[in-house]
């Protein structure tokens, strides 16, 4: 009994579709969007807010999900109410007004001279 030898290495094998990162289903080459290194079908690219179809030129990929121009969220810096910049602007001495003091208030009756 002679036993051959199977090799592996030269039979080809091919890589599974990969799945769609909206529904899970498989993803053919015809109907693959591949951005932000995921795949999507093209009806399944849609923004996460307003659900608007989009292309590889529109989008925007923010923490693995996708979305539309408009409704990309932006990283604001914020600053809460115990910061120091904050405590000392509201601690800050207050400017006077110099010319307070000297308001120079109308009558009410037409002016005699200037514009006619």
């Amino acid at each position: 009994l002679v036993l051959e030898e199977v090799s592996f290495v030269n039979t080809p094998y091919k890589m599974p579709n990969p799945k769609c990162a909206i529904c899970d289903k498989t993803v053919y080459p015809l109907e693959d969007v591949k951005a932000a290194d995921t795949h999507f079908h093209k009806w399944c690219f849609k923004c996460t807010e307003c659900k608007i179809t989009l292309n590889l030129k529109n989008f925007k990929a923010v923490g693995g999900k996708i979305y539309c121009h408009t409704h990309t969220p932006v990283d604001r810096a914020s600053t809460s109410a115990d910061s120091v910049s904050v405590s000392k602007a509201v601690n800050a001495p207050k400017a006077k007004a110099e010319a307070l003091g000297q308001v120079q208030k109308g009558t009410g009756e037409k002016p005699t001279q200037g514009f006619y």
